[in-house]
């Protein structure tokens, strides 16, 4: 009386296991192929980044800085997990947590102290060109303040 019950309920677990099971392998194996590092990016890059520092009213009136550009070195290093900037205004060896696609590296800083917050890299085609989006805070000022970073790199040499 209740074998056809229990066989049926049986029968609806397995159908369960095997399609969660299936989704669980889908899911990981497009995870495990979307997020890894793309060695192209991997090298030093020269450039010049542009600091704009976005104009905003606030208690003492409008604020906003004139562009800053400086160049810079960008190095790329272990599997992506670093990234160095020299010779520009917010320079120094931080510590991020990526996220790559096929041809960008989205970046938040891990380690501290840094001013960059995050940041987008974008890879051209032919694997020479890096332009680069980031947002750092500045808080050498009266008040902190955010920045808004841009810059394109050429390809200096491989790691």
């Amino acid at each position: 009386m209740f074998a056809p019950a229990v066989a049926t309920w049986i029968e609806r677990q397995m159908k369960t296991n095997m399609l969660a099971t299936s989704l669980l392998l889908s899911l990981g194996l497009s995870v495990a192929s979307a997020g890894q590092p793309n060695p192209r990016f991997y090298g030093k890059w020269v450039g010049v980044e542009t600091y704009e520092i976005p104009g905003h009213v606030g208690p003492y009136g409008k604020r906003g800085e004139p562009p800053v550009k400086k160049s810079v070195v960008i190095e790329i290093g272990d599997s992506g997990e670093t990234l160095a900037f020299g010779q520009g205004l917010l320079q120094g060896r931080v510590e991020i947590s990526p996220k790559w696609g096929e041809n960008t590296l989205e970046f938040k800083i891990r380690s501290s102290p840094s001013f960059r917050t995050h940041g987008k890299l974008v890879l051209s085609a032919d694997g020479n060109t890096l332009t680069e989006t980031a947002f750092a805070l500045l808080t050498d000022r009266p008040f902190a303040v955010a920045c808004n970073i841009s810059g394109t790199f050429h390809r200096q040499g491989k790691k």
